[in-house]
């Protein structure tokens, strides 16, 4: 959490320096988009792994396969959502 406030004080104090200029803010914001898009990467690393361990838990009981599957997809779409809210952050920062 330290590094990540020493990066948003550095940045503001070298905007401060600079002053508001277009290039910059156009700059940063595809910055900011290049860090939204890192959560569909791990948003696909916890499906994974969700799927992973559902399969795991189907081999030791097949009898509950029905219910580790739904569970799973549920999981699975909660995750999903972080990814589509990074996607669009990114989107929205881009077109501006």
């Amino acid at each position: 959490m330290t590094f990540l406030t020493q990066v948003l004080s550095s940045v503001v104090n070298f905007l401060a320096e600079v002053g508001y200029n277009a290039d910059y803010a156009r700059a940063f914001a595809y910055l900011a988009a290049g860090i939204c898009c890192l959560a569909p990467a791990a948003s696909c690393i916890g499906e994974g792994l969700a799927a992973m361990k559902a399969v795991e838990a189907i081999g030791r009981q097949p009898d509950a396969s029905g219910k580790i599957t739904v569970a799973m997809i549920i999981g699975q779409a909660v995750t999903e959502t972080g990814a589509l809210y990074g996607f669009i952050m990114a989107i929205m920062l881009v077109s501006k």
